[in-house]
């Protein structure tokens, strides 16, 4: 008994340790061999729940915080990390009734921002406009307030308000969210085939981020021939080599401009990880420039 009670005390300031050091998967291992030897102590669910958590393991948070909810329903930091977990699911309508039970936090920016992207997710429009708004009150430098803000306030066709919000945005250093509404609007101007104003819009992203391989891809879409898109596609899957879309693009572009033999090693890349009869065509296309016909024989039956 003595040596089991070691044993715990010693796993828990292991755990804590790791915690405390960010070795966030290494906690998550420790706390699930502390509840497993002792299933009914609700702490050490709750604790496993901040190392999931932690670890981007939003699944098991959601789980483990659920757990511990059973004997301490009505604990507030608990129901706000179910929530938040769930809302990282994208379970916002699953999140809002621990959303509700953790309302004695509802004075601060973790809760609001939960709130605000449970009652997006959930088509409250006009009650995540009201928690974005609070939590914009409350930290007017916090870019996600202000774009949750803006996206309550378009479903809510309140564009005057929208256009405020997005102002404020993008009067703060650029962000993850600016690039979002960028990235919406680049996208919501080619559906309106507003070809020159989509490359602008792509191109204050990659003015911000030269790196940004996803808005490359997409601008190089929007060429006019493949060979004003090659270097496109070309600094795409050099930011991002798993971009396969872009790998399939890049192939494509260079059998295009009679380059076929340097079209097969992103066209294997790509086929091998969409498994698109298209795909599988090109690269085929690709190994008969090469003058591999028995791998372009076998690349064509993959198109089947």
């Amino acid at each position: 008994m003595i040596f089991l009670l070691w044993v715990w005390l010693w796993q828990g300031d292991a755990a804590k340790e790791a915690m405390q050091k960010g070795r966030y998967a290494e906690a998550v291992r420790l706390y699930q061999q502390m509840v497993k030897a002792n299933p009914g102590e609700p702490l050490l669910r709750f604790n496993l729940g901040l190392a999931q958590y932690s670890a981007q393991q939003y699944a098991g948070a959601a789980t483990s915080f659920q757990s511990f909810l059973k004997s301490q329903v009505s604990h507030p930091q608990a129901n706000l990390l179910a929530a938040a977990s769930l809302v990282k699911l994208q379970k916002g309508c699953e999140a809002l009734p621990y959303v509700k039970k953790a309302a004695a936090l509802g004075n601060t920016a973790e809760y609001l921002g939960v709130a605000g992207q449970a009652q997006l997710d959930c088509l409250d429009y006009a009650g995540a406009a009201k928690s974005y708004e609070a939590w914009a009150r409350m930290e007017p430098l916090s870019t996600r307030a202000w774009y949750g803000l803006g996206k309550a306030r378009v479903e809510l066709q309140d564009e005057a308000g929208a256009q405020e919000a997005f102002a404020r945005l993008s009067s703060l250093p650029y962000s993850a969210e600016l690039r979002q509404l960028e990235l919406e609007i680049a996208r919501g101007l080619v559906k309106q085939k507003r070809v020159a104003e989509a490359r602008e819009a792509y191109g204050r992203i990659l003015a911000n981020d030269p790196k940004d391989a996803e808005a490359e891809f997409e601008l190089g879409g929007l060429q006019e021939t493949a060979e004003a898109a090659l270097p496109h596609y070309e600094r795409a899957v050099a930011a991002k080599p798993d971009l396969w879309i872009a790998q399939a693009a890049l192939g494509r572009a260079l059998l295009s401009v009679g380059r076929g033999a340097e079209a097969v090693g992103p066209l294997e890349k790509a086929a091998a990880k969409l498994n698109e009869k298209s795909v599988w065509t090109a690269l085929a296309n690709a190994y008969r420039a090469a003058g591999k016909n028995e791998e372009a024989r076998r690349a064509l039956l993959r198109a089947r």
